[in-house]
């Protein structure tokens, strides 16, 4: 290498060197974190499930969520992704449907308290020696406000709830 190269080379270098101590890189957030939310709950005669089948069908729901959560430089959540993975019993007059659900719900979250979830989620349920009561794929969104209040609702087909009263007639 000439010289003349070698002295350009080197207070080229200098220079960048002392542009990027001057100059401060732009604030960014930590990468995303990794968490496991266990679930684990039993609602007695479901509200809405026991309306559908008219008669009382208790619910036991296991499993857990896999969660990513990114946030911005001061620490607030912006976005989550929240892998699911349930179980559940559900049963009535003698008779238990196992379910199982998995998918999940991407979560976005903006500065003046709204959020919006997007969830798109597979269920099976069946009768064990019996087969498959229903399996479903669906589709929902979900708008939420500053207080926690859901202010609308879009879901492309909902769960034929009837095809399981059916299992436990």
């Amino acid at each position: 290498m000439s010289a003349r190269r070698l002295i350009a080379t080197a207070l080229s270098t200098a220079a960048l060197a002392a542009g990027s101590a001057v100059v401060a890189a732009p604030a960014q957030a930590a990468g995303p974190t990794h968490t496991v939310e266990d679930v684990d709950f039993t609602i007695p005669a479901h509200p809405y499930y026991s309306e559908v089948c008219g008669f009382p069908v208790d619910l036991h729901v296991w499993g857990s969520y896999n969660v990513v959560t990114w946030t911005d430089d001061e620490g607030h959540v912006t976005r989550e992704i929240r892998n699911y993975r349930f179980r559940s019993t559900s049963t009535a007059n003698g008779i238990t449907v196992h379910g199982a659900t998995r998918g999940p719900e991407h979560w976005t979250f903006a500065d003046d308290g709204t959020a919006e979830m997007r969830r798109v989620g597979v269920t099976n349920r069946l009768v064990p020696g019996a087969g498959t009561v229903t399996i479903f794929a669906g589709y929902e969104v979900v708008l939420i406000d500053g207080d926690t209040e859901v202010v609308a609702t879009s879901v492309g087909q909902r769960e034929d709830v009837e095809l399981m009263c059916s299992a436990f007639a």
